[in-house]
């Protein structure tokens, strides 16, 4: 169903509702500063538990949407699953969708398979640091600085691995791509084609159902919003890219 909310232009300090990636504590966004200086910013973070769903993790965004009454959804990775489920849900929440490196079905199937089945048997402790310079290979593109890559990772240096093992087997078992005709609220779909963890085209899947969806790109890496060329809060104030 289409809202005259999806056609206005955003009013002053429109609630921003973030919803994170697999990592689920809604701190990476401290690259992206405009967004708390201009709008309602609001970071959902996810029970770091191995019990929750995705209907779980879609209550936590509508609740922050009827506090605060409709707004934008600024979903990452993990987190576009949560955005495109909220939005069929409560449409008349949603002002906007920007989803970053995201999907609605994860295409390497192989890998997702493997990582859900070995997932209930992921340690209960955080990733070692030793393994940082060989995850940071696959997340992270050309340019980010050492320093950077060092608080991302300590930002969520406390996340236990069984919960990553958990959330590969909601996403293991997600295919939403049946539905997104459904979703007719205007869309950013941000794509990296040198992204090692979500293939661009399962984001060309999104910007290519989504009814009112805009494809933008860069080379980015998987954590793109640590980038200079993602700025969030100039999308959000340039109507060129939501007619």
């Amino acid at each position: 169903m289409h809202y005259p909310i999806h056609d206005k232009p955003l009013p002053p300090h429109c609630p921003v509702i973030y919803l994170p990636g697999i990592d689920g504590t809604g701190r990476l966004l401290y690259r992206q500063t405009d967004l708390a200086a201009k709008h309602d910013l609001r970071c959902i973070s996810y029970p770091q538990d191995d019990r929750h769903n995705y209907a779980d993790l879609v209550k936590l965004g509508i609740d922050q949407l009827e506090e605060t009454g409709p707004g934008v959804l600024l979903a990452e990775s993990f987190g576009g699953a949560v955005a495109l489920m909220l939005a069929l849900q409560r449409p008349d929440l949603v002002r906007r969708l920007i989803l970053i490196s995201t999907f609605a079905w994860y295409p390497r199937r192989f890998s997702i398979d493997l990582l859900a089945l070995t997932g209930p048997w992921s340690p209960r402790t955080a990733s070692p640091p030793a393994t940082r310079p060989f995850r940071s290979f696959f997340f992270f593109g050309p340019g980010i600085p050492k320093e950077d890559k060092d608080e991302w990772w300590e930002k969520t240096a406390d996340v236990p691995m069984h919960v990553y093992g958990h959330r590969f087997t909601l996403i293991a078992n997600l295919d939403l791509r049946p539905r997104l005709s459904e979703i007719d609220i205007p869309a950013i779909v941000f794509a990296a084609p040198n992204d090692w963890i979500v293939p661009c085209p399962a984001s060309r899947v999104l910007a290519n159902r989504l009814p009112r969806a805009t494809l933008r790109m860069a080379n980015t890496g998987h954590a793109a919003m640590i980038d200079p060329r993602v700025n969030i809060a100039s999308w959000l104030t340039d109507e060129e890219l939501w007619r």
